[in-house]
């Protein structure tokens, strides 16, 4: 809950002018500025093509980028940069690795200062947490640099960084002994970073954001929405609880049609909660960047055949109850009456213990009676 709290706190104040529907929904490329959109396809920050001994992704950040661009075009390429790293399943379950390189040494600006503040706020606004850190440098400057950022980092970060320097071979040999794989790494010799895997994966990033920027997407479900999944929260929703009775009022009417017109009936229903203004949603995204999306119609048709198939099976169920917990007739169980004229059918001898048998067996008055009077 925390994450999402701070997770949309920041997103407004980094998207302060930007209408309130925005909110609700994934930052896309498209929805940067001009700036910011430079500044992501510079490759400032990249995803390693391979993961690191421990399976956990490895990211890569550099201090090269202009400090006199604007700080808001930097702190949205940050956030976007951000957004499509949370996509990835792995970072989310696993962490990530960071590793930091000082291309060339630079006197320390109030600017890094600031942006070293909004990384650690960034750290506590999605769902992906930095399992180490690895800051790099080729001089002593670089050393002092990253010392000073370490004044702002948390307590957990700190202890988990580590500072290498000397040359891109005596770094990267370094890395290695953390586990590091720095055969893909895009830092160069001569102090830049390689962008070619960077703009395949950018490339791959937006396609993703297109093809579903066509369906849909909203944070908070209407009233009449019927959500997929099995969560409390889906389950409870008015709009599902709607349609199960909507399914509920049309079962007899279901239950003696053929196939195809079992299929008539879902679309009916479907049609209903449409008309009402309820939509069929399912959650698409990680826990704070993702968003409830719009299904097409065979999906929404499925759901309510999914609802009529578990209707059956509660009915199925609740009759084979009723039939094992029924009572059987015996003799434990039998009613006064039931006991009197069984014991009338039994051929009583007084040889026999039978009697005594009985009698012990039987609750009701009368039977005690007619115990008696045959041992009389």
């Amino acid at each position: 809950a925390g994450v999402i709290i701070n997770h949309f706190y920041l997103k407004k104040k980094v998207f302060a002018d930007y209408p309130s529907e925005f909110y609700g929904r994934e930052v896309k490329f498209t929805d940067l500025g001009p700036g910011a959109q430079e500044i992501v396809e510079g490759g400032y920050a990249q995803v390693s093509q391979s993961n690191d001994a421990a399976g956990r992704p490895v990211i890569y950040f550099s201090t090269a980028f202009n400090v006199d661009w604007a700080m808001e075009s930097t702190k949205q390429a940050l956030w976007y940069f951000w957004t499509c790293r949370s996509r990835n399943e792995n970072a989310q379950r696993n962490g990530e690795v960071a590793v930091a390189y000082c291309e060339q040494p630079r006197r320390f600006n109030l600017k890094y200062m600031e942006l070293g503040f909004f990384v650690q706020r960034l750290k506590n606004a999605f769902p992906v947490e930095i399992q180490a850190v690895h800051c790099c440098g080729a001089s002593m400057s670089a050393s002092v640099f990253w010392s000073a950022h370490k004044l702002i980092m948390d307590n957990f970060t700190r202890f988990r960084t580590k500072e290498h320097s000397g040359t891109l071979e005596e770094i990267n040999f370094a890395l290695q002994t953390y586990g590091v794989n720095t055969d893909n790494s895009p830092m160069q010799p001569d102090n830049t970073f390689d962008t070619t895997f960077y703009k395949k994966w950018l490339g791959a990033q937006k396609q993703y954001e297109e093809s579903n920027s066509s369906r849909q997407a909203t944070l908070v479900p209407h009233r009449f929405d019927v959500l997929f999944g099995k969560t409390k929260l889906c389950t409870h929703h008015p709009g599902t609880i709607r349609c199960q009775l909507l399914v509920d009022m049309h079962w007899e009417e279901y239950d003696k049609q053929s196939r195809a017109e079992k299929g008539l009936i879902a679309d009916k229903i479907v049609n209903i909660v449409q008309e009402s203004g309820g939509r069929f949603l399912k959650w698409e995204g990680g826990i704070a960047t993702g968003a409830w999306v719009e299904v097409d119609d065979k999906a929404a048709r499925e759901k309510v055949t999914h609802f009529f198939r578990s209707r059956r099976s509660k009915k199925q169920k609740s009759q084979n109850q009723a039939r094992t917990s029924a009572p059987k007739r015996g003799i434990d169980n039998a009613t006064e009456t039931d006991t009197v004229d069984s014991i009338a059918m039994v051929p009583w001898s007084t040889e026999s213990s039978d009697a005594s048998l009985f009698s012990k067996r039987m609750r009701a008055p009368e039977i005690d009676n007619i115990s008696e009077s045959l041992d009389t």
